[in-house]
Formats: structure tokens, sequence, C-alpha cells
């Protein structure tokens, strides 16, 4: 049972279910700016699929964060969970990058949330269409501005 365990909740498996929700945000980041200015220049209808993308957005968001805190938090330390590398401690700004990140998610979490509570209190489409482009704009901001951090 426990190798079971080790092979499916192995940090390399997890590292990559996190990756590819990376990139399932990335899409529904991209898909919602286009469309919120889309919808903003041209005065196109609020639509379901709109607030599908805006859902589906903040869904990503969480589903990071519960994958992010357990490679942070190293939950299952018997499992081989290692969120820092031996190499990592070589330079300060590289051993502080997950708390940073962590830190910079839960804010980009929240100003999101704060976006679709915001965007679901108005009725007006164009009203929706700027508060998701605003908060979600920022979010996606302070998670560039996280992942650029460790990476230059």
């Amino acid at each position: 049972m426990t190798t079971i365990l080790t092979e499916i909740f192995s940090h390399d498996t997890v590292k990559i279910v996190h990756y590819l929700i990376s990139v399932s945000f990335l899409f529904f980041a991209v898909l919602l700016v286009v469309r919120s200015v889309r919808g903003i220049s041209k005065r196109v209808p609020y639509k379901a699929f709109d607030k599908f993308l805006a859902v589906a957005f903040i869904v990503a968001l969480y589903l990071q964060l519960i994958l992010g805190l357990f490679l942070f938090t190293n939950l299952g330390t018997g499992l081989d969970f290692h969120y820092m590398p031996n190499e990592g401690s070589d330079m300060v700004s590289k051993r502080l990058w997950p708390v940073e990140h962590i830190v910079l998610m839960l804010f980009a979490l929240f100003i999101a949330n704060l976006g679709l509570i915001f965007s679901f209190q108005t009725r007006e489409s164009q009203s929706r269409f700027k508060k998701i482009l605003i908060y979600y704009t920022i979010a996606i901001a302070l998670i560039a501005f996280s992942l650029i951090s460790v990476y230059a």
C-alpha cells in the first residue's frame, strides 16, 4: 500500500500535475483577458462562457494552492517530498523563494476572488468585464512576478 501511495503522491507526480494545472490556468487567463478586452471595446454582452472562464480561473488557482501547499509543507515526509533541493540553499533568494511564492499566490488568489465577487454583484456587462479585467490582471501580474523572481 505504501508503494502505491509513494508512486501516486511522489514529488515528481505532484509537481507534474502542478505544472499541467498551471498550463490550464494560463489558457484560462489568456482567454479571460482577451474576452474581457473584447467585451469592453465592442460592448459584447457578458455570457455564460465568460462566467465559466472566470470560475475556472479561480478553480485552477485553488488547485494550484492545494498542490503547492502539498509540495511546500512536505505532507507525507515518508513519501520523499522535497520542496527544496540541496542546491537550493546556495543562494538566499532561492531559499526564500518558496515562502515568497506562496505568499504572492495567496494574495493573487485573494484579489482574483474579490474580482469574481465584485463581478457577480453587478448586472451590467461592461462593468463585469472591467472588474474581471482589472482584478484578474492584477492577480496574473502577481503570479508572473513570483515566477520571474525565481527564474531571473
